[in-house]
């Protein structure tokens, strides 16, 4: 066997389509009856109707929610980042006047 087959084989999706319920006769025999309550049981237990809304999680999360997803998108992030730039810039501008002036000699 060459490693494409293999590799097909492994990531088959035949095991996640289920047979087909309406070809399925009545055999006299358990392992096909088995099959079926099997695949019964499975689509029984997967959960009914509309999916829930994530909740989120995390700060970047939190902050998602609030201010850019759905209804509650603002202008609000533009501003936050503004501030942010300029803080920074501030902040790195000030330290370099500060190293520039250490020794007090061009007051």
């Amino acid at each position: 066997m060459n490693a494409a087959s293999v590799i097909r084989r492994a990531y088959t999706t035949k095991s996640l389509v289920p047979p087909n319920l309406a070809a399925a006769t009545k055999v006299s025999g358990s392992a096909k009856d088995g099959q079926i309550t099997q695949l019964v049981d499975f689509y029984k237990k997967l959960p009914k109707g509309a999916a829930q809304a994530a909740k989120p999680s995390g700060p970047w999360g939190h902050y998602k929610a609030r201010y850019i997803d759905g209804d509650n998108a603002s202008m609000t992030p533009m501003f936050h980042a503004l501030f942010g730039i300029f803080v920074i810039g501030y902040s790195i501008d000030y330290h370099f006047h500060l190293k520039h002036h250490k020794n007090v000699e061009h007051h």
